[in-house]
């Protein structure tokens, strides 16, 4: 948070009341101790890989060739 947003909430807080700034403190322990609402990731479909190199006659040794590029 910048310092010039935490100035500004924090003139906002002295303006309170007693009162208002203990339920504001609750509702601030509350939001902490909840648990974070994250959204669902798509799932990638990992599995629509497996038949990729099916039938296909490739070894690590021809990959490691072509990646280092020695033949």
């Amino acid at each position: 948070m910048s310092e010039l947003a935490f100035k500004q909430i924090s003139s906002q807080i002295d303006m309170l009341s007693y009162d208002e700034r203990i339920k504001l403190l609750g509702k601030i322990v509350q939001t902490l101790q909840s648990p974070a609402k994250t959204p669902k990731k798509e799932s990638s479909d990992f599995d629509a890989a497996f038949g990729l190199w099916k039938e296909r006659n490739i070894s690590v040794e021809e990959i490691r060739n072509k990646a280092w590029g020695r033949s």
